[in-house]
């Protein structure tokens, strides 16, 4: 039995587990799953593992359905009224008597006055000397960050080569992050010693993969799930 390792960076449905078995031909593939994102639903039992090492929480198990109560059809007997349970018409005038005097007292004691509010805190007080300085230009540098921003056409902001720019940074920033967490995790580390493969699945997981590429010649290190079907396939095939 063949033992894969998925790196993502992204949100995984428990279906996609369904898929990668398709796509690499083997429905009994063990698969151990290194998120920096949750599942999007319970995934325990789609996969081996699945190590969280990013933000968040796993989603935790659906509870189970109630089993169905049987109804019962038998009809419970008429309630007969015990002759002691009817109150004696005398004491019931005599404890209406007791009751209202202290009704009449706690009448006329009127209303418990509600506590003063308490007094508001005192305001901060404003920087003076040398932290007022620092505040100030604190203050109009960011004021002209939003001034340059807004300058800019919206034909340059919405234009492909800054959105790429953007995204590239973006992912630059979530692979080196992911790496590193990848990197000290001994839990992790273990798992993916255990692979017959290992495979990057989005871009925040190329420099992961990468890095381990150069670290464990041994293992295969692949991008995508075609790559990894051809090294499983390699593997499957008798030598001569």
């Amino acid at each position: 039995m063949s033992n894969v390792v998925l790196l993502s960076t992204r949100r995984l449905p428990p279906t996609y587990f369904d898929q990668v078995r398709e796509d690499l031909g083997d429905q009994n593939i063990t698969i151990d799953v290194v998120g920096w994102v949750a599942p999007s639903a319970w995934v325990a039992d789609k996969v081996n593992t699945f190590t969280l090492i990013g933000p968040g929480r796993m989603p935790t198990a659906p509870a189970p359905e109630p089993e169905p109560v049987a109804e019962s059809t038998d009809e419970a007997p008429d309630a007969v009224i015990a002759p002691e349970a009817v109150a004696d018409p005398e004491a019931v005038v005599a404890d209406e008597a007791k009751v209202a005097p202290a009704a009449a007292e706690v009448a006329a004691a009127g209303p418990t006055p509600e506590p003063a509010p308490e007094p508001k805190p005192a305001p901060k007080p404003r920087p003076t000397g040398a932290k007022r300085v620092v505040k100030a230009v604190e203050w109009r540098a960011r004021r002209a960050r939003k001034v340059a921003g807004r300058m800019l056409p919206k034909a340059i902001k919405t234009s492909a080569p800054v959105k790429f720019l953007r995204g590239q940074r973006a992912s630059n920033d979530l692979g080196k992050n992911y790496w590193e967490r990848v990197l000290s995790r001994r839990d992790v580390m273990a798992t993916i010693d255990k692979a017959d493969v290992v495979i990057a699945l989005d871009a925040g997981a190329i420099w992961a993969g990468w890095n381990l590429g150069q670290r464990k010649a041994s293992t295969p290190v692949v991008l995508g799930l075609p790559a990894a079907r051809r090294e499983l396939d390699m593997m499957k095939a008798p030598t001569t």
